[in-house]
């Protein structure tokens, strides 16, 4: 046996301790109910997106969560795998986010062997270290050595420009110069309407912060700041183009309703 060269997502929910903790009553040890059916649900709507069959994609794509956490990977060379897979990501991203959940992750390439019953290898230690130590907030991320990968085996029926543009239309580069799919503002077309549900889905984004922001660990505040400064600039941005609509309009009236961060 030897290792496949793969590229390997790692995605992890944050605060996830919390969230455990919170589905065991203070009073009397029992369980809490609809906690635990909540998080259920967040990990069959992220099962239900990733599991999606494509008959005949070629991906050989593997899919493995374990308690928080949950690897992707396909091999290197499969045909526009890393644009569906940033896409996933992102579906997974905007899911979570309506639940009120936010993860982290990191993108990279490396030998791995990952089946239904295996996943090892030094991808996953470089996928783990990357999310651990690089992602730092709530961002999953990736380097130009991703997009090269993706563009270099880009689909039959689009141009290497046309693959490159496909998978940064779904990107934002931070300011440490890495590059994060955007569920900011790249989630409105993954909405079931997308013009009537996102002041919706912002107006969620923006609830997590405020409430996240006034954790007491300094460590776990700061995730939730990132997440308010790329925030605050796109709801200024897209309040300013709601203004342009006439008075009394619904969409209008939705995103003036979103309070300032």
């Amino acid at each position: 046996m030897n290792y496949e060269d793969r590229v390997i997502c790692f995605l992890d929910i944050l605060g996830f301790r919390i969230h455990i903790s919170s589905s065991i009553s203070e009073v009397d040890g029992g369980d809490k109910t609809e906690k635990i059916t909540e998080l259920a649900d967040v990990f069959t709507s992220i099962r239900e997106i990733l599991d999606i069959d494509r008959p005949g994609d070629g991906h050989d794509k593997e899919v493995t969560q374990f308690s928080d956490s949950v690897v992707i990977s396909f091999p290197a060379y499969s045909e526009s795998g890393v644009f569906d897979a940033l896409q996933e990501i992102l579906l997974v991203q905007v899911s979570l986010a309506q639940k009120g959940y936010l993860c982290r992750g990191g993108v990279t390439r490396g030998r791995l062997i990952h089946t239904p019953k295996l996943l090892f290898g030094p991808g996953m230690v470089e996928a783990y270290t990357l999310e651990s130590k690089a992602a730092l907030y709530p961002r999953v991320i990736l380097d130009d050595e991703i997009i090269n990968v993706g563009v270099a085996a880009h689909a039959h029926h689009h141009s290497p420009n046309h693959e490159l543009q496909s998978i940064r239309s779904l990107l934002e580069r931070d300011m440490d110069g890495m590059y994060y799919i955007d569920y900011i503002t790249r989630a409105q077309s993954e909405l079931d309407d997308p013009e009537l549900d996102y002041p919706g889905y912002l107006y969620q984004l923006r609830k997590i912060v405020s409430e996240g922001i006034l954790a007491k660990d300094p460590s776990v505040a700061i995730k939730y700041k990132w997440l308010r400064e790329k925030l605050a600039v796109h709801l200024r941005e897209v309040k300013e183009s709601a203004g342009k609509l006439p008075e009394g309009n619904d969409l209008r009236v939705a995103y003036e309703s979103i309070p300032e961060l």
